[in-house]
């Protein structure tokens, strides 16, 4: 019994007093590494605006009312709807369409809408 205790009283004086001897350890201060800005978005006056006309189609309304004792008074009617509307792109020099621009411009669908009519041009 008494081989242990004579092991163990050093061994607790050495845990007791290395516990006591701990320095809090500093983190290393962040490296701090300044760069230029980078600009990612394209300038209005590299590219070039694409406007897709709108895709269209023709359909004709066909009124009738009765008219006793007459013939029917019959109204044909053409129209043209809108299918796909039209678009504004802007491509770069490469023909690359472009989204991301500087400058606040309109992009994408325009004018009327889908199921729309325009005017028929009768000519």
């Amino acid at each position: 019994m008494r081989t242990l205790v004579t092991f163990a009283l050093p061994i607790a004086a050495i845990a007791a007093l290395s516990a006591c001897n701990t320095v809090p350890e500093v983190p290393p201060a962040p490296v701090v590494v300044e760069v230029e800005p980078i600009q990612t978005c394209a300038p209005v006056s590299s590219l070039q605006r694409v406007v897709v006309p709108a895709e269209t189609k023709i359909m004709y309304a066909i009124t009738m009312i009765d008219n006793p004792p007459y013939d029917p008074i019959e109204r044909k009617e053409k129209q043209v709807r809108i299918v796909k509307p039209a678009e504004i792109l802007y491509v770069d020099t490469e023909g690359k369409q472009v989204l991301d621009i500087c400058e606040d411009v309109e992009i994408g669908a325009t004018g009327p809408g889908v199921g729309e009519t325009i005017p028929a041009d009768d000519g």
